[in-house]
């Protein structure tokens, strides 16, 4: 079964602008809250509202990278950063695991981090060919 890659290409960008305005917003509204569903076991407000800018800029990026993802030469950066911060978050994601025994619902950033990884790394792959 062969996929469309363009097709590909628009599904990792939605779903990378969901999760990047999801978790910028909430970082910078409330990182506390985060901070106690994972039971993560220091809180810096301003280095979880600078990682929530971060990611509110990168989700309004995205929605420019979206509108030109017909050609490859102005995407392909962008998609490479989502994909070396898709692998850099698994491995952080586990050593978070392991390291801080943080609870159960920390998997979910590994999931995430797992599914974009894959993703972009399909596409950055066949798009190099």
């Amino acid at each position: 079964m062969e996929f469309d890659i363009e097709q590909e290409i628009k599904l990792n960008l939605i779903i990378a602008f969901i999760v990047s305005i999801i978790y910028g917003l909430w970082f910078l509204i409330s990182v506390e809250s985060w901070v106690a569903m994972v039971n993560w076991p220091y809180l810096d407000p301003f280095a979880g509202k600078t990682i929530g800018s971060i990611y509110t800029a990168l989700a309004i990026i995205l929605l420019k990278t979206f509108k030109e993802r017909d050609e490859w030469e102005k995407i392909e950066n962008t998609l490479l950063f989502l994909a070396i911060t898709s692998i850099i978050g698994i491995i952080i994601s586990i050593f978070g695991m392991v390291a801080y025994n943080l609870p159960a619902v920390a998997i979910v950033n590994l999931i995430i981090y797992l599914v974009l990884a894959i993703l972009n790394i399909h596409i950055y792959i066949q798009k190099r060919k």
